[in-house]
């Protein structure tokens, strides 16, 4: 059964879905999404991970978690903060999955709190977009002068939910309908003048003032020290990329790497997240 979930944190209030087992479990996953999706990310992969107290988090910005504050950038170690501090509210370890810059983020998690993390579990993610040091210089001036020209009450506004799905399905990744109509129906909202608009914090569309380097990710995955599996989709935003996938992957001490069908979003699509789920659930089993 999915049920709603809210975490008092002390900076912040997140939101999320629970799914919780028919038999009581000792296995915890906690789910983490991608740029500018929702927790709703999971809903088709969660019911083929039955046996397992499952929760997806919806990151700060997104879904129907509270904003950061006017002014505020969206950094990766700012969500690390946020998901630490939930693991930091039970004892007990957890298995991490991430999509896309949720697997970036529980990337970093596993490498700064070890003890919390059982197993980690990437999907079509290999860890932080990376910059150079001659470019930090523009990035972080075009990142500061989004953020000074920002006004509130700016958004896209769609005449009808069915709108939305379309722009959803037709945006930086395809989407089929069905993938597409679970996220829009968690990031949708009306506003005062009954247009459609997104939930999402307008600012997460602004560029990153800061890239970590290559080597500066290669430290953070050396210091990941539990068991972790990879699943690649092939039609996914690393398909003209397997160079990359491959060097990221040998500076894992402990690493399974597997390519699947599908597209990006293969654990969200209902043609394809048996598979992602079949490959989970035998990863958790095996370790």
């Amino acid at each position: 059964m999915e049920n709603e979930i809210v975490y008092k944190l002390a900076h912040t209030e997140l939101s999320g879905l629970q799914w919780l087992p028919k038999k009581a479990s000792d296995l915890k996953v906690l789910s983490l999404h991608g740029w500018l999706d929702n927790a709703a990310s999971f809903s088709s992969l969660s019911p083929h991970l039955s046996d397992f107290s499952h929760v997806a988090l919806d990151f700060a910005g997104h879904g129907l978690s509270m904003h950061r504050p006017a002014g505020s950038f969206y950094h990766l170690w700012d969500y690390v903060l946020d998901v630490v501090s939930i693991l930091n509210q039970s004892k007990q370890s957890v298995w991490l999955v991430g999509h896309s810059m949720g697997g970036a983020v529980a990337m970093l998690v596993a490498a700064v709190v070890p003890d919390k993390i059982r197993g980690l579990i990437v999907l079509d993610n290999m860890g932080p977009l990376s910059g150079t040091p001659s470019t930090r210089v523009a990035t972080l001036q075009r990142a500061v002068n989004k953020m000074a020209k920002y006004r509130l009450g700016r958004e896209t506004c769609y005449s009808s939910k069915h709108a939305m799905i379309k722009a959803r399905m037709e945006g930086f990744t395809s989407l089929s309908h069905d993938a597409s109509k679970m996220l829009v129906e968690r990031g949708a909202k009306q506003n005062a003048q009954d247009d459609w608009v997104w939930r999402h914090d307008g600012k997460l569309t602004f560029p990153s003032p800061f890239r970590m380097d290559e080597e500066s990710v290669e430290a953070f995955i050396k210091e990941i020290k539990c068991p972790t599996l990879a699943l690649v989709a092939k039609g996914g935003i690393y398909q003209n990329d397997h160079p990359l996938v491959e060097k990221r992957a040998a500076q894992f001490p402990w690493i399974k790497l597997k390519w699947l069908e599908g597209n990006h979003h293969f654990h969200l699509e209902p043609d394809t997240c048996l598979s992602v789920a079949t490959e989970i659930q035998r990863f958790i089993d095996q370790n």
